[in-house]
């Protein structure tokens, strides 16, 4: 499956795909509206491409850990592992590529990354559930367009 990253890990600027696709747009600092980890992407942030997230009007977002670094546009393979269930509805699949063989699952994530994803991504909305691959590879296909 492939990912496009909006955010590479360690960025602060908050950045979106543009509705036509001609780019990416710099919507201002990530701290402005999420202050955790000093506004800093704890991993990369992008989304996943022909797929439509209906509550949120844009594709599903995609949470990658990997050991690579990534740039804004770039498009790369991942693994569905986890899918986050935020109470309004912009859910977040977290996925991995293929220098993280080792994670498999939530479970799979280091303690100190686990809570940092927790804080940083539940921090505007309440997390209402944490599932596994499966349900996040059936949201990705029933979001898919």
């Amino acid at each position: 499956m492939k990912a496009v990253i909006e955010i590479p890990k360690g960025d602060d600027r908050r950045r979106h795909i543009k509705y036509d696709k001609t780019g990416f747009i710099d919507i201002g600092p990530i701290k402005d509206v999420i202050p955790i980890n000093e506004g800093v992407m704890p991993v990369d942030y992008g989304y996943i491409p022909e797929t439509l997230n209906e509550k949120e009007g844009d594709e599903i977002d995609i949470l990658v850990i990997s050991d690579k670094k990534f740039k804004v546009g770039q498009e790369i393979e991942v693994e569905p592992i986890v899918l986050i269930k935020l109470d309004n509805g912009d859910d977040k699949v977290i996925a991995v590529d293929k220098t993280k063989k080792s994670i498999k699952g939530w479970s799979d994530i280091p303690d100190q990354l686990k809570n940092l994803i927790k804080s940083f991504f539940g921090y505007k909305n309440k997390i209402i559930a944490i599932e596994g691959e499966e349900k996040a590879r059936q949201y990705i296909k029933n979001n898919s367009i």
